[in-house]
């Protein structure tokens, strides 16, 4: 019997750590990490995205749509791995800027729809690991880190996006789960890796395969 492909998602806010942490377990766990940011389109459409929301909000959110449907289906198919952001946490952006007027309705309804018929086809992970950060320190992360237009993020929205994470992951339930406080944890310290590691491994092999 074949054992079931380990996949571990990696969620949270914007600047918290997701690639950094899936770069640790990469190299602890020996799981391949599938970028969010390595197709060029993405980087071309997050550009005109900040530059104009209404305009690009709903290409951008479909595009990104596809890509983590077609993510989730090549981890499974290749025996497992790590994502930086998933298909099951792609809803909250498009919730924020529905409520701000940036996606029509029928945008925001065509967008749900074809969420959740892609939902009903897509594997559970082994692991959801939610980091977790102030709005103040994914900021300032966000600023050091200087991806162009990105860094003029509204301190407001990343605050919207934070209390929405926080409730979504308050109520996720397709898998198991683990938060990581990056602050008390910080990622670029060795103490705070091994400390998250221990978090991770234990909710990770806490897990039965089946």
């Amino acid at each position: 019997m074949e054992k079931e492909p380990i996949v571990i998602v990696i969620e949270g806010q914007i600047g918290v750590g997701k690639t950094t942490m899936g770069e640790v377990l990469q190299n602890e766990l020996g799981l391949e990490l599938y970028k969010e940011l390595t197709n060029p389109y993405t980087h071309e459409l997050l550009n005109r995205f900040y530059r104009d929301k209404k305009r690009w909000f709903f290409t951008l959110q479909v595009h990104f749509l596809n890509e983590r449907f077609r993510k989730i289906k090549q981890i499974f198919r290749e025996g497992g791995g790590l994502l930086d952001r998933s298909i099951f946490g792609d809803r909250i952006f498009a919730e924020v800027l529905h409520e701000d007027g940036d996606m029509e309705d029928f945008e925001f309804h065509t967008y749900s729809t074809l969420l959740d018929n892609m939902l009903e086809h897509s594997q559970s992970p082994r692991l959801l690991i939610y980091l977790d950060c102030s709005v103040d320190t994914a900021l300032a992360r966000i600023k050091q880190r200087n991806r162009g237009i990105e860094s003029t993020i509204p301190r407001e929205y990343l605050q919207r996006l934070n209390d929405r994470y926080l409730r979504w992951y308050d109520d996720y339930d397709i898998s198991p789960k683990v938060k990581i406080d990056t602050e008390r944890f910080p990622l670029h310290t060795e103490a705070g890796r091994e400390a998250a590691l221990k978090q991770i491994k234990e909710a990770l092999f806490a897990v039965p395969a089946s």
